[in-house]
Order: structure tokens, then C-alpha cells, then sequence
């Protein structure tokens, strides 16, 4: 069967057919799927059970793993894929790994991974494992629409600028404080990093905004009531309808997004807190980000 790429949605995200994650592919596929990556910001793959060596196996077609910061989840088999689960080891709820990139409002929990870190991710893959029976998406947001939406004043304000990203480092949002409890101390000191506010992809240079309400938490060189003011149409212009689409999970989905501007993502905290939801995760090495100058 054909490699096949069926559009999600009218913001982005795109299906992939034709390619089993768990099988070695050819080059000329390995292109492809980078080129849908840039192009769409999201890839689905329907229903194919992965183990942790085969999601970084498959992983490796977009790149070189890059390690996750937070080792307590760290799978102990595999130690570049992480856990994403609610659940302690004994079966009880844990809060802290249940709003690791999950929160009650998507609003506030936009991000693109590991933009805590001076270096971020290219990619991220995420796997199913168990579901809940009800709830749980993960929704995208098109950063690119929603920075072309903006205002050309406000485009002009956002040239030069530079953003604080610190994993759980602002009083905005309680529910990654709640996540970053489970850092260890040097996980703590890591998780730090200062990125434009506003980036030119790096293939294709488009421009999308890249602070976001998860992780930045100031502007450089600004007062932080200014800085607020002037994020808070920024996040809102990320959480308009329009621009936003969700994936509702089955067993065996994987889903591959790109992190270097364009795509935005939130996991929803609203299903049924005693059933497991639970994933396997890695990510793809990327680069230092490239601010965005805006020209009338």
C-alpha cells in the first residue's frame, strides 16, 4: 500500500496511511514523512502497537532522540522514551505525572515541548498505551494562523523580544507547578531557557508565535504587569477556534508533532480520574530557535 497524507483539519494535522511505525523504512519514506512533518505539524498513525524500542526506533526517522529532563518517569528499559502516566506504581492517582502537558482549561496549557530548554525539541512522539473511556484529547493549536492574526502594531511591539521559559516557573499556572514538583533538583536548574517570543520556523521560515502560556513566564528586560499585557493577546490569539483542531485517542495511535514553531499543543485533564491514561513518549533533537522580524 502507497504512503498516503490526509489532511485533519482545516488548521493542520495530517493522517498517514501506507507506513506500519514498526517496520524499517526506506529513505525515499523517511523523506516524506520529515516533508509531511514541516508541512502539516502533525502526523497521525492509526492503531499499531509500539513498544518503547519501536517508537525510538521510529523516532530516530526524524532524527537523534534528544533525553527528557524529567527522569523520575524515565521507562526503565528504555531510558530515551518516558512514561506518560496518572498513575503511581501502586495503581493510585498521581497528580503530578496526570498534568504533565494535561490541564482542565487548554487555554492555559498550550506549549511546544521542551521549550524550557536552551536547545528544543524538533519532535515529539507519543504513543498509546491505555486510554480512558471518555476524554483525554490532545489538542493542536496553528501558531502560524494565529501570529498572522495578530494586529501589525502588536507585530512590531514583538520584534527583538525574548521570553523566559522555566518548567513551572509562573504563578499563571498552577497545574505545571503541580508537574514540576517531580524534577529532581538538577532537573530544576535544567529546566530554563530564554527563546524569541516570536520564531521563523526553521525549514520554512514561517513565523509563529512562541511564547506560551505553560512555560514562559516574562519578557526580557520588561516589567512583569507590562509583559502580561502583552502576552495575554498573544495566548488568546493561540486559543481561538479557528485555528484549532483535537485528536481523540484510540489504543496503538502515535502521533508525531513538530516543536520548532507552527503547531501548539494541550492535553485535556477532563476524563474520569480513577481510569489509567498512559503513553509512551520521546523526542527528536532540534536546534536553537530563530527569531522572527516582522517588516510592514
Amino acid at each position: 500500500m502507497p504512503l498516503s497524507v490526509a489532511r485533519m483539519s482545516a488548521a493542520g494535522g495530517a493522517e498517514v496511511g501506507g507506513v506500519d511505525p514498526r517496520s524499517p523504512l526506506t529513505a525515499g519514506v523517511a523523506a516524506a514523512l520529515d516533508a509531511a512533518l514541516t508541512e502539516y505539524g502533525v502526523l497521525l498513525f492509526r492503531e499499531r502497537p509500539l513498544t518503547a524500542r519501536q517508537l525510538t526506533a521510529f523516532a530516530r526517522v526524524f532524527g537523534p532522540i534528544q533525553p527528557h529532563v524529567q527522569r523520575k518517569y524515565q521507562h526503565p528499559e528504555v531510558p530515551d522514551v518516558v512514561i506518560m502516566t496518572n498513575r503511581n506504581p501502586d495503581g493510585s492517582f498521581d497528580e503530578a505525572g496526570a498534568r504533565r502537558g494535561a490541564i482542565e482549561n487548554p487555554r492555559d496549557g498550550w506549549h511546544s515541548d521542551l521549550s524550557y530548554d536552551p536547545v528544543p525539541a524538533k519532535a515529539t512522539l507519543l504513543h498509546a498505551i491505555d486510554i480512558p473511556s471518555t476524554g483525554g484529547n490532545t489538542c493542536f493549536t496553528n501558531v502560524t494562523l494565529a501570529y498572522h492574526a495578530l494586529a501589525p502594531d502588536l507585530k512590531l511591539r514583538l520584534n527583538g523580544l525574548m521570553a523566559e521559559f522555566r518548567y513551572g516557573g509562573h504563578q499563571r499556572n498552577p497545574s505545571a507547578r503541580v508537574a514540576a514538583q517531580a524534577l529532581d533538583a538538577k532537573a530544576r536548574q535544567q529546566a530554563s531557557a530564554r527563546h524569541p517570543v516570536v520564531n521563523a520556523h526553521r525549514v520554512t521560515g514561517r513565523p509563529g508565535i512562541y511564547a506560551n502560556p505553560l512555560l514562559a513566564s516574562a519578557i526580557v528586560g520588561m516589567a512583569q504587569e507590562e509583559a502580561e499585557a502583552l502576552l495575554e493577546p498573544l495566548f488568546d490569539a493561540i486559543d481561538r477556534p479557528e485555528f484549532r483542531w483535537e485528536h481523540e485517542w484510540r489504543l496503538g495511535d502515535t502521533l508525531v508533532w513538530d516543536n520548532r514553531g507552527g503547531v501548539m499543543h494541550s492535553g485535556r485533564l477532563d476524563y474520569p480520574l480513577h481510569e489509567a491514561r498512559r503513553f509512551i513518549r520521546t523526542t527528536v533533537r532540534g536546534a536553537t530557535l530563530i527569531p522572527f522580524t516582522y517588516r510592514p
